[in-house]
């Protein structure tokens, strides 16, 4: 069996990890020019489920490199006000010391590329497929083109591959934006970020549409790129943050980090200092989308995972742990001789309930109607 997975995020690698180890053939293709060039967000948690899903499909060495790269679990979920005044708390008995419950992004993605280095092939931008009578045929931008008995569709919420399988299904854009920062865990920042942010993840609210959250990243061994640091996320809609989506996707990082401490001026002294202290240049928006219903289809050789098939919202903490479990899932079938078909019917199941629990939760969370077909909901903004 030959596979080709397009797109070299958490849930392709971890596919491809899952069925190398399994003795199929794999390959890996990805737009991207490198695995430093796309900016996706900071800090992941990782659920029990993607927890077993990652013990399902790694070899001992690349998990024993997930686990050596992961953050240092902490033990609190916590809501406030603008003002600091606690609003919920949840504590959580501290993890052990080879589980992963947190990760940074980018070291994550360069964990799970351990021994990957003959499957993976970069600026391969994916333009279509046909299938014939004995596999899959894959085009690319670049005019190249190569056959598997398996296309794996990992490329994300903007998926060309689900384009092309299930065109009629439709993403919706929340109507929420977020602008992502790094504050580095310097001496100075340690003493003045409020005991609980650095202790695990916190939401503050102004009660009218402009939230921040903030998580600690602390490493067990960190990357050579970077050091420990505070995740500063700001979520709002385009009316809150004052700016449309031109505008806003047009900013320079020091636009974006300056309209983000203007928003939160009148807050707490404590958040305005932390966002005083952030890494300009780490700053970045992006747009929450998500889909209403998982599709499903009939094709036996194409399928998909993750984003590309039930992209929702973060408000569940679900979208990476769901398609950690796709991965594993999807290797089972594929080894097993199940195929496609059967690890279908449970993905479309399991991402659904996980799709309208993140939805409901970012009805609460945002102060948002969330439906399809809305216009306003159409996405414009780029992927």
């Amino acid at each position: 069996m030959k596979v080709a997975i397009m797109g070299a995020g958490i849930g392709g690698l971890a596919l491809a990890q899952g069925l190398l180890a399994a003795g199929v053939e794999v390959a890996v293709y990805e737009r991207d020019p490198s695995p430093q060039y796309r900016k996706q967000g900071y800090r992941i948690h990782i659920s029990q489920v993607g927890e077993a899903a990652l013990a399902a499909v790694l070899p001992d060495a690349v998990r024993r490199r997930v686990i050596a790269t992961a953050t240092r679990p902490g033990d609190l979920v916590a809501g406030f006000d603008d003002q600091l005044t606690p609003q919920f708390e949840e504590v959580y008995p501290v993890a052990g010391p080879d589980m992963v419950t947190s990760v940074d992004r980018y070291a994550f993605r360069r964990a799970l590329m351990t021994g990957l280095d003959d499957v993976l092939r970069f600026g391969k931008q994916f333009t279509s497929y046909a299938e014939t009578r004995d596999g899959v045929e894959i085009a690319f931008a670049d005019g190249t083109s190569v056959f598997a008995d398996v296309l794996v569709g990992a490329d994300g919420v903007g998926s060309r591959v689900r384009g092309q399988l299930v065109p009629s299904m439709e993403v919706v854009d929340i109507g929420v934006r977020c602008i992502y920062g790094k504050v580095p865990l310097t001496p100075a920042v340690r003493e003045l970020a409020p005991p609980a942010f650095l202790r695990g993840f916190c939401f503050a609210s102004d009660g009218a549409g402009i939230g921040s959250a903030f998580a600690p990243v602390i490493f067990r061994e960190p990357p050579a790129e970077y050091g420990d640091y505070l995740m500063a996320v700001l979520t709002g809609t385009n009316e809150r943050l004052g700016v449309s989506d031109d505008e806003l996707f047009s900013m320079s990082p020091s636009e974006l980090w300056g309209n983000v401490a203007g928003l939160v001026d009148s807050w707490h002294p404590a958040i305005g200092a932390l966002i005083a202290a952030a890494e300009v240049e780490a700053a970045f928006p992006i747009t929450l989308r998500t889909c209403i219903d998982v599709p499903t289809w009939s094709s036996e050789r194409v399928t998909m995972l993750g984003d590309a098939v039930h992209p929702m919202t973060p408000a569940a903490g679900a979208g990476a742990n769901t398609a950690l479990w796709d991965a594993a899932r999807l290797t089972q079938a594929l080894v097993s001789g199940e195929g496609p078909a059967a690890y279908q019917r449970e993905m479309v199941a399991n991402g659904q309930a996980m799709v309208t629990e993140s939805l409901q939760n970012a009805e609460r969370m945002f102060n948002v109607s969330i439906s399809a077909g809305t216009p306003a909901h159409r996405s414009t903004a780029p992927a």
